[in-house]
């Protein structure tokens, strides 16, 4: 068994960098602005980009040939916490995008973007390499509020996870650079409202992920 888990994790380990290289090409075809854009038009305009390369990315990371397991034969067992393949696979989105921000936004920094890699996306790399089933709705809200989001494959839920995280991580650009407090008031009832949609959409895919990777 110890030596069927070596020989998962040498094929994973490189599976889950080239997801990663991937995820760096669609959001190379965005084109993240290093300006802060009025949530309205950021949404419509990043909403439809990301539908428009939906199909072409899910079908590069198909192809990525995600190594295949009697994932049966995986136990869930008590001890997964927080390092569940939903849970770690928002995390190295996360990363993800931290990461082309670094290299490409403004004041460019390769050094920073080179360390984050080599330690924290890594890092997570080999965690989710390592993964065993677990739950990952323990950090899900309770709310009887639904964003109807789909999945019906692993590379689609990551695509949706890695998609709704960069949404929400340019749409909260406002909260580092501006005063917020200088808004209109129906400008922040307009970013409440997404950041609470945003988090309940960001939690159904990380379910999916989870779910649909173990199948």
């Amino acid at each position: 068994m110890h030596e069927q888990n070596w020989h998962m994790k040498q094929q994973l380990v490189p599976y889950f960098q080239d997801l990663t290289s991937e995820s760096y090409k669609l959001l190379d075809s965005l084109r993240l602005s290093s300006e802060v854009i009025p949530l309205e038009e950021l949404l419509a305009d990043l909403s439809n980009k990301l539908a428009s390369l939906k199909a072409s990315i899910i079908y590069n990371y198909k192809n990525l040939n995600r190594p295949q397991y009697d994932w049966s034969e995986v136990q869930a067992a008590p001890g997964v916490g927080l390092n569940s393949i939903g849970m770690l696979s928002d995390r190295l989105s996360t990363l993800i995008i931290k990461e082309w921000c670094l290299r490409n936004k403004t004041n460019p920094n390769s050094e920073k973007a080179n360390d984050l890699y080599q330690t924290h996306t890594m890092d997570i790399i080999h965690a989710l390499a390592n993964a065993r089933p677990g739950s990952s709705s323990m950090n899900t809200k309770i709310t009887y509020h639904k964003s109807n989001v789909t999945a019906n494959s692993w590379e689609e839920a990551f695509y949706g996870l890695l998609s709704t995280n960069i949404l929400n991580w340019e749409s909260q650009e406002i909260l580092y650079v501006k005063d917020i407090t200088s808004l209109p008031c129906e400008e922040l009832r307009s970013y409440i409202a997404w950041f609470s949609f945003g988090n309940i959409q960001r939690n159904e895919y990380i379910q999916y992920c989870e779910e649909l990777y173990w199948r």
